[in-house]
């Protein structure tokens, strides 16, 4: 070998112990500043004011006992508003109330914001598409059981559980509701006041609640559901699903 070449070997040598040294320090890489900030939506279900829990046994406003089994339901299309501009938040959003209280949070652009837009059930757009294209974790994912085949469309709001006709009685329960709401006519879009401003920060989480008044689902300032004759719906009773519906809306406030 030539004293050139091994002149070279010894110098290269030299460079790749230098690169490759233990105590070489790399700059860590900087992840990029937030953009937006989070809104965490809670939904915390109350009888009468106070706490509400599936499998209690509670007198409604006909003086009935009821017992839930379950109480779910969409919210979609969800938009934060104040004066005439808007922004959207989710386009369809599930809740189950098993256990109490249930959340759910998204990045929203940063901005001040005085009310809110949604609608009880799930969007027309959304409804009607095949739910083969909803991924698995997706609120339309056929696992969670919402999906009518029959119908081709989502139960919006499922309200399950048993009642009494004694108010007093101590027997137990034998006869149990269930009414469904589901099909583009049972849609309801509505706006909450949320009471002062609300401002969603650069890199923070703002949680908003909302109290469903879960007493308030069985009656309107004008109308009365009556689990008597009233107590079942899956689909073909239409004025019942729409009655629920409405209730359920006016049963919503922000804390």
């Amino acid at each position: 070998m030539s004293l050139r070449s091994r002149f070279f070997l010894i110098a290269l040598s030299t460079v790749l112990l230098w690169g490759c040294g233990p105590d070489e320090e790399v700059a860590p890489v900087e992840p990029p500043p937030p953009t937006t900030g989070t809104l965490r939506l809670v939904i915390v279900p109350q009888w009468q004011g106070g706490p509400f829990a599936i499998n209690e046994v509670y007198n409604n406003v006909s003086n009935y006992r009821v017992r839930f089994q379950g109480i779910k339901f969409y919210l979609g299309d969800i938009r934060m508003l104040t004066g005439t501009t808007s922004t959207t938040v989710k386009d369809i959003v599930y809740f189950d109330l098993h256990n109490g209280s249930a959340a759910a949070q998204w990045a929203v652009e940063p901005g001040t914001w005085s009310g809110m837009r949604m609608g009880l059930g799930v969007p027309q757009v959304l409804n009607d598409a095949d739910p083969i294209v909803y991924p698995p974790m997706h609120p339309l994912d056929l696992a969670n059981g919402t999906y009518w085949n029959w119908a081709n469309a989502y139960r919006f709001l499922q309200f399950d559980g048993y009642y009494d006709l004694d108010g007093s009685g101590t027997e137990p329960f034998t006869t149990g509701f269930s009414i469904h709401t589901g099909l583009n006519a049972c849609y309801r879009e509505f706006d909450l006041d949320l009471g002062s401003e609300v401002s969603i920060s650069t890199g923070q989480t703002t949680t908003i609640t909302l109290n469903l008044a879960v007493d308030r689902m069985f009656y309107s300032a004008t109308d009365t559901l009556d689990l008597a004759t009233e107590n079942e719906s899956h689909g073909g009773n239409l004025p019942l699903a729409l009655k629920l519906t409405d209730n359920t809306v006016g049963s919503l406030s922000v804390q």
